[in-house]
């Protein structure tokens, strides 16, 4: 049996669609387990309008504590998460279905956003098909990254690891924490016939302060667990592209102090075009040049932004108590 298990926290403009969009493809021995985590607005009243198991917590504990509840309430041995701001797009149900009783030896497996996200605008555009290309990249491995925004796990697996660790208490890296203990005795497998469309941030703004806080808390981890990952933004070459952008940076505002400086820049700004373009070619592609030159410019924003994060992470790292940073 497939448990659907979405943590939802005022999510009511996203319900009707997120709802119908499952109940359209359901299986059999399928349940759809909604679990609020003290809403303040109408999205209890509508996920109960559906065929759905409606758990109410008791006090906001943040979506990792919710999805360990659901998973505790769930009837099923496979455990499909997925999140509130996501549209399950046609077949990917029956695809979760499918995958366990094909691939007898899979314990865990996740899906891939769509390269349409549910917002429109430029920022939401490219990070959709940022994402997707990376983790298209790759395809085929072990992936150190288990997202539940759509992602499949046998109930055994899960418990087996101990669930989300229930200290992060926003949407921050509670995904790679989780994934890093699965990777200690078991495999994460990619399968992109599983797909969602995902509501992405609005704009630059937004985009700089939510990649700053999640490199603050990915380093902290990573000092932790000394594990690095092999796909999405905090890929080895997405690294090296973010290092080459804030060292250009330092570099063009010591310019006019330094000697040599400008061949320093130039050196940098190649390497930094050099790590990018494989997604660069697949959104020039997609979308046209003019998209592509102002994704490689926000990219080079969104880069010196994580490398300051990311020292900022280092700097701050002693002084934490060595669990995840609480949000």
């Amino acid at each position: 049996m497939i448990s659907i298990v979405i943590p939802t926290y005022n999510a009511s403009r996203f319900m009707p669609n997120l709802m119908d969009s499952i109940f359209k493809q359901a299986v059999d021995d399928m349940e759809v387990i909604i679990v609020d985590d003290c809403s303040t607005d109408d999205t209890v009243e509508i996920a109960k309008t559906y065929a759905t198991r409606v758990i109410q917590m008791e006090q906001n504990g943040g979506p990792a504590k919710a999805r360990n509840r659901g998973v505790e309430e769930a009837k099923g041995d496979i455990i499909f998460f997925l999140d509130s701001d996501v549209l399950v797009l046609d077949g990917t149900v029956q695809e979760v279905k499918d995958y366990f009783e094909n691939e007898h030896a899979a314990n865990c497996v996740i899906g891939v956003c769509a390269t349409e996200p549910l917002n429109n605008g430029f920022v939401p555009k490219y990070m959709a098909m940022f994402e997707y290309i990376h983790l298209m990249d790759a395809l085929g491995e072990n992936l150190s990254v288990f997202a539940p925004r759509c992602g499949a796990i046998k109930k055994e697996l899960f418990q087996k690891v101990g669930g989300y660790d229930e200290s992060y208490k926003g949407a921050d890296v509670e995904d790679f924490e989780l994934a890093q203990r699965i990777n200690e005795t078991d495999s994460i497998a990619l399968n992109p016939k599983m797909l969602v469309r995902h509501q992405f941030v609005n704009n630059v703004e937004e985009a700089v302060k939510n990649y700053f806080k999640r490199a603050v808390m990915w380093i902290h981890l990573f000092m932790k667990n000394k594990q690095f990952d092999n796909a999405g933004p905090t890929a080895p070459s997405n690294a090296i592209a973010a290092v080459c952008a804030f060292l250009s940076f330092g570099t063009a505002l010591t310019w006019p102090l330094m000697n040599g400086a400008e061949y320093a820049f130039f050196l940098l700004m190649i390497l930094f075009l050099f790590f990018n373009i494989r997604w660069w070619n697949f959104m020039r592609k997609e979308e046209g040049f003019l998209f592509s030159a102002k994704a490689l410019l926000l990219n080079y924003v969104l880069g010196i932004d994580i490398v300051a994060a990311s020292l900022y992470g280092l700097i701050t790292y002693p002084f934490t108590n060595k669990d995840p940073v609480k949000g």
